[in-house]
């Protein structure tokens, strides 16, 4: 099946979800100490090349489109001005403020990487061709989102206090009772998609693509089985940036083919990938260590600084996600069917 990948095979299952889930066996299984220094070199140097690159990606897509700055005009404008306003307003009171939008934003981050992972799952379905019904939704949907909120509900259930960078919060102090309801209802939705799986199995007399599953099972690798493993940990935003990136990198080189009638070459996907990453690679460079470093010169503390304006850099980009990746607009399901080699060769 030629056009159920980006790539191809091991690409798109080892960026999907198959590197990180042997990278969390091998930290599980193998171990590696919560002490080791190279961990957090690692995944600092990580943050460069992946993390930050796959911010600035939705920005570089949202905003070099007028379609979509016409069509979105609010998101556009409207929620940049109100972040700096809120960012501003954060960076002038650290005792209460700064908490409460670091706090939001904390919460928000696993809800988006949920929407990310149901996305994902969805695209490839459509790209197998199969067909997933409402309910079938409803339960992927639940298991997905439930893997994130058990485990935030879980981590939520005393008032200790928490620190990021220089930022001090507190727990939720919810009931013990609440995060078992949540996991219930996470296996419940599980259960149930993977009834409807098995059952269009039967009823086509074929399986269905693994790499449908394998957002699924990945999230639930990263929010229910790694996070208690700090290690691990350190490195689940960078696999979530790489799935996106994957993805976001294929619909720049279909649209632009599209938009400006490039015919397919390796040439053109040589040098198109490699204008788009340089420029993501400096768009992220700016957003997360220059845009920091400007609010130390305005003569904040840069370890306060920092938390407050990388959580506006992220509200945003959770914003123009929610409206550039809508699988029914026809502009953004059809680019996203394409495979490398029809970018590469002719039909």
């Amino acid at each position: 099946m030629r056009r159920l990948y980006f790539v191809n095979a091991p690409v798109d299952f080892s960026l999907i979800g198959g590197f990180s889930i042997a990278a969390y066996c091998l930290m599980r299984f193998v171990g590696v100490p919560d002490d080791a220094t190279w961990i957090y070199k690692l995944s600092a140097l990580l943050l460069w090349v992946g993390n930050w690159p796959h911010f600035s990606a939705t920005s570089f897509r949202f905003y070099r489109s007028r379609e979509n700055v016409k069509e979105f005009p609010l998101t556009a404008f409207v929620v940049p001005a109100l972040l700096i306003a809120i960012t501003v307003s954060c960076l002038h009171s650290p005792g209460a403020l700064a908490p409460a939008f670091l706090k939001f934003y904390l919460i928000w981050s696993p809800y988006h990487f949920s929407g990310q992972s149901v996305g994902i799952s969805l695209i490839y379905a459509r790209r197998a061709g199969f067909e997933i019904a409402r309910w079938q939704r409803w339960c992927l949907s639940s298991f997905i989102f439930g893997t994130f909120l058990y485990q935030t509900a879980l981590a939520e259930t005393d008032r200790a206090e928490r620190l990021f960078y220089a930022i001090r919060f507190y727990g939720m102090g919810l009931p013990s009772w609440v995060p078992e309801v949540l996991k219930w209802l996470m296996i419940a939705g599980g259960v149930g998609f993977l009834g409807g799986v098995a059952f269009w199995c039967w009823k086509n007399k074929k399986m269905v693509p693994p790499i449908i599953l394998l957002p699924a099972v990945t999230q639930f690798v990263w929010f229910v089985l790694g996070w208690r493993v700090r290690a691990f940990n350190e490195f689940v935003p960078f696999f979530h940036s790489v799935q996106y990136l994957m993805i976001a990198w294929a619909m720049q080189l279909k649209e632009k083919m599209d938009e400006e009638s490039i015919a397919p070459s390796k040439r053109y996907v040589f040098g198109e990938s490699l204008r788009w990453g340089v420029a993501n690679v400096l768009g992220g460079i700016f957003l997360f260590w220059i845009l920091p470093r400007f609010g130390e010169k305005m003569g904040y503390d840069l370890s306060f600084a920092t938390p407050v304006i990388i959580a506006a850099v992220q509200i945003h980009h959770f914003f123009v996600d929610g409206v550039i990746w809508k699988l029914r607009n026809p502009r953004v399901h059809q680019p996203l069917l394409v495979n490398l080699r029809e970018l590469v060769q002719p039909a």
